[in-house]
Protein backbone atom coordinates (compact mmCIF):
# COMPACT_ATOMS: atom_id res chain seq x y z
CA UNK A 1 0.00 0.00 0.00
CA UNK A 2 2.85 2.39 0.77
CA UNK A 3 4.15 1.86 -2.75
CA UNK A 4 0.77 2.74 -4.32
CA UNK A 5 0.46 5.87 -2.17
CA UNK A 6 3.97 6.96 -3.13
CA UNK A 7 3.18 6.24 -6.78
CA UNK A 8 -0.04 8.29 -6.58
CA UNK A 9 1.79 11.33 -5.30
CA UNK A 10 4.81 11.17 -7.59
CA UNK A 11 5.61 12.54 -11.04
CA UNK A 12 6.39 8.98 -12.16
CA UNK A 13 2.70 8.08 -11.95
CA UNK A 14 1.85 11.02 -14.18
CA UNK A 15 4.45 9.93 -16.72
CA UNK A 16 3.21 6.34 -16.67
CA UNK A 17 -0.37 7.52 -17.12
CA UNK A 18 0.61 9.80 -20.03
CA UNK A 19 2.64 6.96 -21.57
CA UNK A 20 -0.31 4.55 -21.43
CA UNK A 21 -2.67 7.14 -22.92
CA UNK A 22 -0.16 7.96 -25.69
CA UNK A 23 0.28 4.29 -26.50
CA UNK A 24 -3.49 3.81 -26.67
CA UNK A 25 -3.84 6.78 -29.05
CA UNK A 26 -1.05 5.45 -31.29
CA UNK A 27 -2.68 2.00 -31.44
CA UNK A 28 -6.08 3.49 -32.27
CA UNK A 29 -4.59 5.66 -35.03
CA UNK A 30 -2.59 2.74 -36.46
CA UNK A 31 -5.67 0.52 -36.59
CA UNK A 32 -7.89 3.22 -38.10
CA UNK A 33 -5.39 4.09 -40.86
CA UNK A 34 -4.42 0.50 -41.64
CA UNK A 35 -5.24 -0.49 -45.20
CA UNK A 36 -8.12 -2.99 -45.23
CA UNK A 37 -7.35 -6.43 -46.59
CA UNK A 38 -8.67 -7.36 -50.03
CA UNK A 39 -12.23 -8.51 -49.44
CA UNK A 40 -12.94 -10.00 -52.83
CA UNK A 41 -10.65 -12.94 -53.57
CA UNK A 42 -12.08 -13.23 -57.10
CA UNK A 43 -10.65 -9.84 -58.05
CA UNK A 44 -7.19 -10.97 -57.02
CA UNK A 45 -7.59 -14.30 -58.82
CA UNK A 46 -8.80 -12.55 -61.98
CA UNK A 47 -5.86 -10.17 -61.85
CA UNK A 48 -3.36 -13.01 -61.42
CA UNK A 49 -4.88 -14.92 -64.33
CA UNK A 50 -4.85 -11.78 -66.50
CA UNK A 51 -1.19 -11.05 -65.69
CA UNK A 52 -0.12 -14.68 -66.29
CA UNK A 53 -1.86 -14.75 -69.67
CA UNK A 54 -0.26 -11.44 -70.62
CA UNK A 55 3.17 -12.79 -69.63
CA UNK A 56 2.66 -15.90 -71.78
CA UNK A 57 1.54 -13.85 -74.77
CA UNK A 58 4.53 -11.51 -74.41
CA UNK A 59 6.94 -14.45 -74.10
CA UNK A 60 5.52 -15.95 -77.29
CA UNK A 61 5.67 -12.64 -79.19
CA UNK A 62 9.10 -11.54 -77.93
CA UNK A 63 10.68 -14.92 -78.64
CA UNK A 64 9.84 -14.25 -82.31
CA UNK A 65 12.07 -11.15 -82.35
CA UNK A 66 15.16 -11.89 -84.45
CA UNK A 67 18.02 -12.90 -82.17
CA UNK A 68 15.94 -12.89 -78.97
CA UNK A 69 15.97 -16.66 -78.45
CA UNK A 70 14.20 -18.03 -75.39
CA UNK A 71 12.34 -15.30 -73.46
CA UNK A 72 10.83 -15.13 -69.97
CA UNK A 73 8.59 -12.27 -68.82
CA UNK A 74 7.50 -11.20 -65.33
CA UNK A 75 4.91 -8.41 -65.01
CA UNK A 76 3.93 -6.51 -61.87
CA UNK A 77 0.63 -4.65 -61.53
CA UNK A 78 -0.52 -1.94 -59.16
CA UNK A 79 -4.21 -2.63 -58.97
CA UNK A 80 -6.76 -5.29 -59.76
CA UNK A 81 -9.22 -5.53 -62.58
CA UNK A 82 -12.13 -3.14 -62.14
CA UNK A 83 -15.61 -3.56 -63.61
CA UNK A 84 -17.85 -0.51 -64.12
CA UNK A 85 -21.54 -1.40 -64.10
CA UNK A 86 -24.42 0.55 -65.63
CA UNK A 87 -26.70 1.93 -62.96
CA UNK A 88 -29.83 3.99 -62.56
CA UNK A 89 -29.79 6.87 -60.09
CA UNK A 90 -33.02 8.04 -58.47
CA UNK A 91 -33.09 11.25 -56.42
CA UNK A 92 -36.04 11.87 -54.09
CA UNK A 93 -36.66 15.01 -52.02
CA UNK A 94 -39.13 14.63 -49.14
CA UNK A 95 -41.35 17.39 -47.75
CA UNK A 96 -38.67 18.35 -45.18
CA UNK A 97 -36.14 18.98 -47.94
CA UNK A 98 -34.12 15.84 -47.20
CA UNK A 99 -32.58 14.46 -50.39
CA UNK A 100 -32.19 10.70 -50.81
CA UNK A 101 -30.14 9.33 -53.70
CA UNK A 102 -30.50 5.66 -54.63
CA UNK A 103 -28.26 3.96 -57.17
CA UNK A 104 -29.39 0.61 -58.57
CA UNK A 105 -27.46 -1.56 -61.05
CA UNK A 106 -29.23 -2.12 -64.37
CA UNK A 107 -29.89 -5.82 -64.92
CA UNK A 108 -30.57 -7.68 -68.18
CA UNK A 109 -31.54 -11.36 -67.99
CA UNK A 110 -30.54 -11.38 -64.31
CA UNK A 111 -27.03 -10.08 -64.99
CA UNK A 112 -25.69 -6.55 -64.43
CA UNK A 113 -24.88 -4.53 -67.54
CA UNK A 114 -21.12 -3.94 -67.78
CA UNK A 115 -20.14 -0.55 -69.20
CA UNK A 116 -16.41 -1.22 -69.21
CA UNK A 117 -13.69 -3.29 -67.60
CA UNK A 118 -10.49 -1.56 -66.57
CA UNK A 119 -7.47 -3.84 -66.75
CA UNK A 120 -4.83 -3.78 -64.00
CA UNK A 121 -2.27 -0.97 -64.27
CA UNK A 122 1.13 -2.39 -65.21
CA UNK A 123 3.90 -1.00 -62.98
CA UNK A 124 6.92 -2.94 -64.18
CA UNK A 125 8.23 -5.63 -66.52
CA UNK A 126 11.25 -7.88 -66.29
CA UNK A 127 12.28 -9.55 -69.54
CA UNK A 128 15.03 -12.16 -69.62
CA UNK A 129 16.13 -13.16 -73.14
CA UNK A 130 18.98 -15.23 -74.55
CA UNK A 131 19.87 -12.59 -77.11
CA UNK A 132 19.59 -9.59 -74.78
CA UNK A 133 23.38 -9.27 -74.62
CA UNK A 134 23.12 -7.72 -78.11
CA UNK A 135 22.21 -4.03 -77.91
CA UNK A 136 20.16 -4.24 -81.12
CA UNK A 137 18.09 -7.18 -79.86
CA UNK A 138 17.66 -5.51 -76.48
CA UNK A 139 16.43 -2.31 -78.15
CA UNK A 140 13.93 -4.27 -80.29
CA UNK A 141 12.61 -6.17 -77.24
CA UNK A 142 12.33 -2.91 -75.30
CA UNK A 143 10.39 -1.17 -78.08
CA UNK A 144 8.07 -4.16 -78.45
CA UNK A 145 7.36 -4.15 -74.70
CA UNK A 146 6.64 -0.40 -74.74
CA UNK A 147 4.21 -0.89 -77.63
CA UNK A 148 2.50 -3.97 -76.19
CA UNK A 149 1.99 -2.66 -72.66
CA UNK A 150 1.80 1.10 -73.25
CA UNK A 151 4.25 1.80 -70.42
CA UNK A 152 7.34 3.98 -70.06
CA UNK A 153 10.77 2.62 -70.95
CA UNK A 154 11.89 3.24 -67.36
CA UNK A 155 9.45 0.56 -66.19
CA UNK A 156 11.09 -2.14 -68.33
CA UNK A 157 14.19 -4.09 -67.33
CA UNK A 158 15.81 -6.40 -69.88
CA UNK A 159 18.48 -8.90 -68.87
CA UNK A 160 20.51 -11.49 -70.79
CA UNK A 161 19.74 -15.13 -70.08
CA UNK A 162 22.55 -17.51 -69.03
Amino acid sequence: MKFLNKLKNSKTAEYIFLGVISLAVIIILAVSFAKPAETNANVTDETVVYIRELEKRMEKALSQVRGAGEVSVVITAESGKETVLASETVTVTDENGKITVTETPIMVNGKPVVLKENVPKITGVLIVAQGADSIGVMKNIQQAAVSLLNIEVSRIEILARN
